[in-house]
Parts: structure tokens; sequence; C-alpha cells
């Protein structure tokens, strides 16, 4: 019996939807953690203005996450579970901030029957991709700070480049407000995260290539606004003391120039040696190079000359990050960073795939058939999703998560009352969860995670002192034995 194509599609999107729809669904039981408490009492402590200046001058000179961060942190006034709000709010922009940009550079920029639906479909596949195998996924997903620190510049940077290709290609008499439209995303991008920061280089440069000579005004126009906001966050004093509290006390630091490339390449390849990783970047490939097979009507060929651009943006692109963290800390990128790389990665990789496969088609090579079969790109992600977190994430849905939501509303219910009655010392119990790892990672399930989110048990801790600070209360303990908390209702 055949299966009809319509028949097939759908049945291919809704496993797709499944593959996503648990790390969606666990934004509704997200809580708040450890940095968004701390930015909210800072910002209650020094004011709206006056906690931007205290970090700008003493941690950071991301002064755009730093506004998120506090002034419109949902916990500095109050609303705790306003964080799962946001939480699902970024999932859903970083998923259309994707299809925007396939979209503009298929359709707009490479004049390739493109739609939206398509764009949705094949954003999403990358999105579940990174779901599936993000080195951190709380970090990146669910941690209020985390998500604003790292997916809202990168949405950005999707979106400027996005935009940029519509100015460059796009209808005539809207090139210029799509120029300036692109301004805001781009600031979004340059100051809200390093990381994003010097990925975002490779990408100016190959604009700057590839733009129409007529849209160079533009591109200077950006260089200049870009310029500007970077000088201002590079020449932050917080960001040296910061980079000085980073680096490690070894005699490497003072050296680290002269290995600086090979230890980049080595955290490369460290990166690409876990399985879960270099079988989702050939995903990513499967899936470009079946779209570009699916577009085969469509005569796309680049000269040698373009291809070297091409090719030597995408390298500076996936490893420009590593370069990043081996110069600071001498290291391989933190594993929250290792998130956005990871996406980065993925995006790259779909796209140089897809522009492969429509230039060798159209230069009359035959394209091996492994590598536009459905079959192979179906077999690879259904494998993938059944060994990575797609599986932990339903099963921390349909266990923990829940259990999580109730004792954290419990324990933050308990320090408001503590606070009111101005109770020296609260006693708290541990959380007691079947499982943990995507939403709730901690060390009782796994020691191959970023943060124990927990309290520490007795009255010393980073997390304890935390919500000591936040919720006024002198000392905040956590000791297993302590019965389980009444659930609000």
């Amino acid at each position: 019996m055949t299966i009809s194509p319509k028949l097939r599609n759908t049945f291919l999107r809704l496993a797709l939807l499944l593959a996503i729809a648990p790390f969606l669904l666990l934004t509704a039981y997200n809580q708040p953690f450890f940095d968004d408490f701390r930015n909210a009492y800072w910002t209650r402590e020094h004011g709206m203005w006056g906690v931007q200046q205290y970090l700008f001058n003493t941690w950071t000179g991301r002064f755009t996450s730093t506004f998120f961060m506090t002034v419109l942190n949902p916990v500095t006034y109050g609303w705790l579970g306003g964080v799962k709000l946001v939480a699902a709010g970024l999932f859903v922009a970083q998923w259309a901030s994707i299809a925007h940009f396939f979209r503009a550079l298929l359709h707009t920029a490479l004049r390739v029957s493109f739609s939206w639906g398509a764009a949705f479909w094949a954003s999403g596949l990358l999105m579940a991709l990174l779901c599936n195998g993000a080195p951190a996924p709380f970090s990146f997903l669910y941690w209020f700070c985390g998500a604003v620190a790292y997916q809202i510049p990168l949405i950005g940077l999707l979106n400027f480049t996005a935009l940029a290709l519509r100015a460059g290609w796009g209808p005539a008499p809207a090139r210029w407000r799509y120029a300036g439209f692109a301004c805001l995303p781009l600031v979004l991008a340059l100051v809200g995260n390093e990381l994003t920061l010097v990925q975002a280089v490779p990408v100016l440069a190959l604009l700057g290539y590839a733009l129409p000579a007529a849209a160079r005004p533009k591109w200077w126009l950006w260089l200049a606004i870009g310029g500007l906001a970077t000088a201002v966050a590079v020449a932050a004093p917080g960001n040296w003391l910061r980079a000085r509290a980073m680096a490690p006390e070894d005699a490497l630091q003072s050296y680290r120039w002269l290995v600086l490339l090979p230890r980049t390449a080595y955290s490369a390849l460290l990166f690409l040696a876990r399985p879960i990783t270099v079988l989702s970047v050939l995903a990513a490939a499967a899936a470009g190079s079946w779209l570009g097979w699916q577009h085969r009507s469509a005569a796309v060929r680049l000269a040698r000359r373009t291809w070297w651009a091409v090719l030597a943006a995408f390298l500076v692109l996936n490893g420009i990050g590593f370069l990043l963290f081996r110069y600071l800390i001498v290291g391989a990128p933190l594993m929250r960073a290792q998130n956005e790389i990871l996406l980065v990665m993925l995006l790259s990789v779909a796209a140089l795939a897809w522009l492969a496969t429509r230039h060798f088609s159209a230069a009359g090579f035959n394209i091996p058939w492994i590598l536009h079969r459905e079959g192979l790109l179906v077999l690879l992600t259904a494998g993938l999703f059944g060994a990575g977190h797609v599986s932990e994430a339903w099963r921390e849905l349909l266990t923990s998560a829940p259990a999580f939501d109730a004792q954290m509303r419990a324990r933050f219910s308990v320090l408001r009352a503590a606070q009111v009655a101005r109770t020296p010392v609260v006693v708290l119990p541990p959380l007691r969860l079947p499982y943990g790892h995507v939403l709730v990672p901690l060390r009782q399930f796994s020691t191959f995670i970023e943060f124990d989110i927990d309290l520490t048990t007795g009255c010393e801790g980073n997390i304890n002192g935390v919500m000591e600070r936040y919720f006024q209360v002198p000392d905040v303990c956590c000791q297993p034995t302590t019965p389980a908390l009444p659930t609000p209702e």
C-alpha cells in the first residue's frame, strides 16, 4: 500500500510537533532562579537607573540585556509566575526568527519559491534538533536571565540578517525602511552578549561583500550604529572586571596567544565529539540538502570567489565562539553558551547544505541519491529524538514538572509569610521529585548539569543567600528531614 504524500506530510508534521511540544509545555511549570532574584533585589536596592550604572561599572557592558534582566524582569515586581510567560514567548520568538531568516534568505535574496509555511516547518525542525541536543537546555530555554542573555541577542541577529537581506534584495520602495528597522535588532545582537557580538562580525562582513552596490550606504549605516553601540558596551569598566574575575590563575593565561588557534580547534573538536551533537549537525545538513533538492527547478550558481567568501564566513561564524572563550577563560565555552553555538551551527549548516545542493545541481553534477531521500532525514531525526532530550522532556512533563511547580510555589508562599512575620529563620525541605534534568536540573539525578537549582543543605549556599536577600528573611536553611510543605491551592 502506497501512502499519499499529503498523509505522509501530515504524519511527519505531527511527529515534529510532538518532539517540540514538551519543551514548550514545560514553560508552564517554570520558576525563577538565582540571577532572576539577584537582579530583582539589585533593582530594588539601586533603583531603575542606578542598577544599570551599577552593573555597567562592576560586571557587564551588556546594557540591553541588563535592562531586560532588571527593569523588565517580572521577578522585580514580585510576579514570580511571569518567567513562565517570558520563557514561552522567547521560545515562540526564536522559532519565528529562524523562519523569518530562512524566508528572507531563500525567497527574497535567492528568489526561490519558499512559503511562510515551509519556513515554519523547516525552522521547527531546527528548533527540535536544538532542544533535543542542547548541552544545557535549562539555561537557554527556562532560566529567565539565561534566556534573556542568549536568546534575545540571537533573535536580534537573526532578524537583523533577515531585514538586511530585505534591504538589499526586497521591494525597492521598502528597502530603506527595512534598513532602518534592522538597526534595532542589530544593537540587541551586538551589545546583548559577547558571543553574539563576535558571531555578528562574519555576518556583517559577508553582507558587505554580497549586498548590491546600491545597498552599500545601508551597510555603512549599520556599521556606524553597530560600532557606536559596541564601543559603549566594550568600554564598560564592568567588562574588564568580569574578564579578570573569569580568567584562571595559571601561567597559561599569560601565554594564551601562542596556543590560541590550536586550542580553539581542540574545543571545536571536543564539542563535535558528543554523538548527539554531531548527529544533530548531520540531520541539519540532511534537511538542508533535502530542501535544496525540492527546489531543483531554481538555478543557484555562485562564482568561485563568492564560494570562498561563504565558506570563510561559515568557518569564522562557527569557530569564533570557541576562540572567544579560549581567549577569555583559556577553556571550552561555558555550557550555557554552547546552546547558542549549536543553534548557530545547525542554522548555518542547513543553509550551506541547501546552497551546495542547488549549486551543484545547477552545474550538472549528479547529487547522490542518499542526500535527497526524505527517508534518511526521517530515520536520522527519529533516532535522535529517541536518544536526546525529547524523551527526557516528555518524562519530566508527565512526572516531575507539576510537582516542581507546586513545591516551589509552596516554598515562596512560606518565605513571603516569613517576611511579613519577620521570622528570623526559615527551614525548608529540599525538592522531592522523581526525575529532573531539562526543566529541573538536580545533581541527585545527573552530574552532567550546569546548575543544581535547589537550595544547599544547611544554612549556607549561594541560592540560600539569594532567597534571604530577595524575601528579606535573615536565614534560609534547607534540611532533608523537614516535612513537605502544604501545596497552595
